[in-house]
């Protein structure tokens, strides 16, 4: 059996790598991987929101079927998922680092761990304790105004985090194992604070713009969404994210290296893959985070790169990142679980083939809106150049075509009525009803009002040094929100 090694990043849009033309961009180590694999190019996160994609990922099913729909919602224990599958046949499953799973199974197939978490792993909200290790960056991860609260040039929770995952991944990469092993690094950048490096930082700053794409217009849906249009912090925001981009691909190509010296030592093959969960808006139309369904945030990298896999290849038909358990799996003949909304992608790993007919979906929405307490909820199918989003609470439908149109301006759905037809009956087959995903919704918020006010922890959790709570050396910040945090 193949050795398998993952490196699972945060918040990476597929649009910030070099090979796919930024050239602005270095990552020599993603665009080597490429060289030497098959990179997807068309590859589509389930729901542009971490927990959700990382469970659709583990299940091999939408976020609606495996019923985590937010950030504070639990995979259910007993649903099978890739690393249990592989497990059943005799891998070793390891996690190094971040998946993001969320209550008291911290596991859910991963046989051990050898390095923690970043965020808070329960639903309960942070302790004291967390406060004090975050210090001036824990709100950050929580999006909205508070992403770009410290925008700059230094060090972060997450690039120390991310020091600590990788140190982790090379030194178990140094012993040999008896057992076939299946190894997921999770690391968090390019996920915000947007914070990097002063060298990178600098680097970036002097040639990324912060004027261009912030005036697209908007729907509906995204009313109320934090908005920032400053050509300052725009400007500044992708300069710290490019370098995070940067920064990223420095380690991607430690562990790659890593791995490949384990190969020659123990004579195993291997497969290695380099994907993210979804990505970031870094101020197109005035937004940060993810949460849309702009290429930005929900167009992902894919490469997958090893023994018997196509060297040098460009896939250019849709796929998803649910697809990646059931191709794990079919490459090294383990189980698929029953229900799996992916496909096996060994066909195009190991065969002139490129199933450009094929239709993906994505999914956002569907947990409790506290503030309004309803529950938006809306979807996307990509074919080829054609995407299509429904926004189920307003009927309203849209089609774009991103090769003609990449900053998705222009709605075409009077022209391709027949797409629309189409991709509405795949999201019907596919994806829970709506009423569904409501009940399910409320009887979540339900859970939460209980569990978010218990007040417990797990040394399954990474704790931040010291010098990872202090402010950027330099620092830029919204005009909207303070240049301090109080605690």
């Amino acid at each position: 059996m193949k050795d398998i090694c993952l490196f699972f990043s945060d918040q990476h849009a597929f649009l910030q790598q070099h090979y796919v033309g930024n050239g602005i961009l270095r990552t020599p180590n993603l665009d080597r991987i490429a060289s030497e694999g098959v990179a997807f190019m068309n590859n589509y996160t389930p729901y542009p929101l971490c927990v959700p994609a990382r469970m659709s990922l583990m299940s091999g099913q939408l976020a609606s079927k495996c019923g985590v729909m937010g950030n504070f919602s639990v995979l259910d224990s007993s649903r099978a998922t890739f690393a249990h599958s592989l497990n059943s046949i005799g891998y070793e499953t390891v996690l190094c680092g971040r998946m993001h799973f969320v209550g008291p199974d911290q596991r859910h197939g991963f046989s051990k761990r050898i390095a923690g978490d970043i965020t808070p792993i329960y639903t309960n909200r942070p302790t004291e304790a967390f406060k004090k290790e975050r210090g001036v960056h824990l709100n950050t991860p929580t999006g909205g105004a508070h992403c770009i609260s410290i925008i700059g040039a230094g060090n972060s929770p997450t690039l120390e985090f991310d020091r600590y995952v990788v140190e982790h991944a090379l030194d178990y990469l140094k012993d040999s194992y008896e057992k076939p092993q299946f190894l997921c690094v999770g690391t968090y950048a390019p996920h915000h604070p947007y914070v990097a490096p002063k060298e990178l930082y600098d680097y970036y700053y002097e040639r990324v713009s912060g004027e261009d794409d912030v005036d697209y217009p908007l729907p509906s849906f995204y009313e109320g969404v934090f908005n920032d249009k400053d050509p300052e912090v725009v400007k500044a925001v992708r300069a710290a994210y490019y370098a995070m981009c940067e920064f990223t691909d420095m380690e991607v190509g430690m562990v790659y290296d890593a791995f490949q010296e384990y190969l020659r030592r123990t004579g195993h093959e291997g497969i290695f893959i380099y994907a993210s969960d979804h990505g970031d808006q870094i101020g197109s139309r005035g937004l940060y985070g993810k949460q849309t369904f702009f290429e930005e945030s929900v167009h992902t990298p894919l490469i997958i790169a090893g023994d018997g896999i196509r060297k040098n290849v460009k896939i250019e038909g849709a796929t998803s990142l649910i697809d990646l358990g059931p191709t794990l799996c079919d490459l090294v003949d383990a189980p698929i679980a029953y229900g799996s909304d992916g496909v096996s992608l060994k066909k195009q790993l190991t065969e002139e083939y490129d199933d450009k007919k094929r239709m993906v979906i994505s999914e956002l929405g569907g947990a409790m809106d506290r503030n309004t307490h309803s529950v938006p909820y809306a979807q996307m199918v990509k074919k080829g150049s054609l995407k299509y989003v429904r926004y189920c609470t307003s009927d309203k439908e849209e089609v774009f075509d991103i090769e003609k149109d990449p900053h998705e301006t222009e709605n075409i759905i009077s022209s391709y009525s027949e797409f629309a037809k189409e991709a509405v009956s795949l999201l019907d087959e596919k994806c829970e009803s709506f009423e569904k995903i409501v009940e399910n919704a409320k009887k979540e918020e339900q859970n939460l009002s209980i569990t978010m006010r218990c007040s417990f922890d797990s040394d399954e959790r990474w704790h931040a040094p010291d010098c990872a709570r202090h402010y950027p050396e330099e620092m830029v910040s919204s005009k909207k929100q303070p240049k301090k945090i109080n605690w």
